[in-house]
């Protein structure tokens, strides 16, 4: 597929202009968020948008901390990527990600940049992991594809709902934070449900898989992939 040959050519090529810009938002007229926003160099109409949510030990208020993993902080070290990537900060440091704010963003970043709305992506880990679960299903028939890193909850009981989401499962097998019976389990529900379903699993890995699975190629050739009908 050209999104693929695309992605070869350009995924890891070093950019000067590679670069996540800080942003602050007012949302739902009460709640100040943070977020990075990557915009993609190339010169087309519409580029697909991945929304990444960090795991709980960036939480807070300190913006920086969000280039401490996955595809934030491979932009921080200078990768271009054919695609936008929004990467919020959850401020609430103990609190789980509220995806009704989250989503909202989405929603404003997709109609006011060019985006090509039926390639919006959900990747996360660990407490990011269980925020894009939550937006999945919430939200049926809105994201393209997930990659589920480590996630820290999984609404076993809704999958249902996002039955026609492609989902890449990710877990370290020494996992001591996470289980990772937890995702094993999730996979087998969603496999019967989407047979575009993936699962990896790290045997030497403890919850720190999100090293490996964000530095693997294949992740997001496999997730460009991916589009809404």
């Amino acid at each position: 597929m050209i999104y693929k040959h695309v992605l070869l050519l350009i995924l890891f090529s070093s950019s000067l202009f590679a670069q996540l810009k800080p942003h602050k938002t007012e949302v739902f007229g009460k709640e100040e968020m943070q977020y990075y926003l990557y915009t993609p160099t190339e010169n087309q109409n519409q580029y697909p948008l991945v929304v990444f949510l960090h795991g709980g030990a960036q939480s807070g208020t300190d913006l920086s901390l969000v280039k401490a993993h996955g595809i934030p902080k491979r932009i921080a070290h200078g990768e271009a990527f054919p695609f936008y990537v929004f990467a919020p900060l959850n401020p609430h440091k103990n609190g789980l990600w509220d995806d009704r704010v989250i989503h909202s963003m989405v929603t404003k970043l997709a109609d006011s940049l060019p985006i090509d709305k039926k390639r919006i992506y959900l990747a996360g880990l660990s407490r990011g992991g269980d925020g894009i679960w939550r937006m999945a299903v919430n939200n049926p028939n809105t994201y393209a594809a997930m990659l589920s890193v480590c996630a820290a909850n999984i609404p076993l009981i809704y999958l249902k709902w996002a039955k026609k989401l492609p989902v890449w499962f990710f877990h370290g097998e020494k996992d001591a934070v996470v289980p990772v019976e937890q995702t094993k389990t999730a996979y087998e529900a969603m496999k019967k449900l989407n047979p575009n379903t993936k699962l990896t699993l790290y045997p030497t890995a403890n919850h720190d898989c999100w090293t490996e699975t964000y530095n693997n190629e294949a992740v997001y050739s496999w997730l460009l992939e991916q589009h809404l009908e």
